[in-house]
């Protein structure tokens, strides 16, 4: 299949095209960085230097008989610094840019569309959460709240077709886990509040695989949780992590504190407790996560940074 990918230099996308490319897919690439154009040529796939915010800027460079679009990209957030409003609003105009703009090609060329979300649901005790629970869009993640529209209205009239993915907290070699990798290098690594809240992952290797299988099935109108099997408190994940890399325990930053700092936007979301299913992903998309928990994803990850860092210092 020809194969559309927004967003094909990220994290998720440094996983996802060489499974395509190794599973006979032809991959077009989409980056908005000219210098990453040769890096996505080498792996066999086609560079298409543009921003999804100005299809013009890249349409042409397309061929016509395109099988399928996986969008990946998303507005990017720095961490550590306090969100404002101001910012929250650029950050949501351009998340339904870029949902607009995705889904519009996949109906110029009448083809599916594979969406990316997240699994913003809140449970408490013993709940768990599957796909008939509704996301519940507080703080940052409501920069998301107008795509669920869009979602839902293309399920109905199916103009595009779509599916779409749910994604855990994404980890990986690369993206906002290689921040909080040099953040415990330098001891400066925290645990918030009491850090007893559980948030689902998944290893960027078992997000690709994900979509792999998402193509293969292509369940139109459907959505599917991507997270690994095992729920982790933020403290335990925090603490493996640190006992990984020979560091110390990390420290904790009282609640109160924390949302000073860096405002309501980004408490509410880190401090939401999220237990999640991913059986139907299972069942209907004949996906298995390779790193079912926490502990073999950190395992794999942590020695692939540190054999990276060995090969630089030699």
């Amino acid at each position: 299949m020809k194969t559309f990918v927004i967003g094909g230099t990220g994290l998720v996308g440094s996983y996802l095209l060489p499974l395509l490319i190794e599973n006979g897919h032809e991959v077009f690439a989409l980056t908005r960085s000219e210098n990453k154009i040769e890096e996505i040529n080498k792996l066999g796939a086609h560079g298409v230097w543009g921003d999804i915010r100005s299809p013009q800027s890249f349409r042409n460079n397309l061929p016509n008989d395109l099988d399928i679009i996986v969008l990946l990209a998303m507005p990017s957030v720095k961490p550590g610094q306090r969100m404002t409003s101001k910012r929250k609003e650029e950050l949501r105009k351009e998340t339904n840019d870029f949902f607009r703009n995705s889904m519009d090609l996949a109906i110029e060329y009448t083809i599916p569309i594979i969406l990316p979300s997240g699994t913003s649901f809140s449970t408490k005790s013993n709940e768990v959460a599957d796909e008939t629970w509704p996301i519940r869009r507080v703080g940052i993640t409501e920069i998301g709240k107008d795509t669920d529209e869009l979602f839902f209205e293309a399920v109905k009239t199916q103009h595009p077709k779509v599916v779409q993915l749910l994604y855990g907290k994404i980890y990986g070699n690369g993206g906002l886990f290689k921040f909080m990798y040099s953040m415990m290098e330098k001891g400066r690594s925290m645990v918030f509040g009491k850090g007893e809240n559980c948030i689902p992952n998944i290893h960027a290797s078992d997000v690709a695989s994900a979509i792999l299988k998402t193509i293969e099935k292509m369940p139109i109108g459907e959505r599917f949780i991507i997270a690994d099997d095992t729920p982790v408190s933020q403290n335990d994940f925090t603490c493996y992590m640190a006992e990984l890399m020979n560091k110390k325990r990390p420290g904790h930053l009282p609640a109160f504190i924390f949302k000073l700092l860096l405002g309501k936007d980004f408490y509410e979301v880190i401090m939401m407790n999220c237990i999640v299913s991913n059986a139907k992903a299972k069942r209907v998309l004949d996906w298995q996560p390779s790193y079912p928990s926490y502990i073999e994803g950190l395992q794999a990850t942590i020695k692939e940074l540190q054999q990276d860092k060995k090969r630089l210092t030699q």
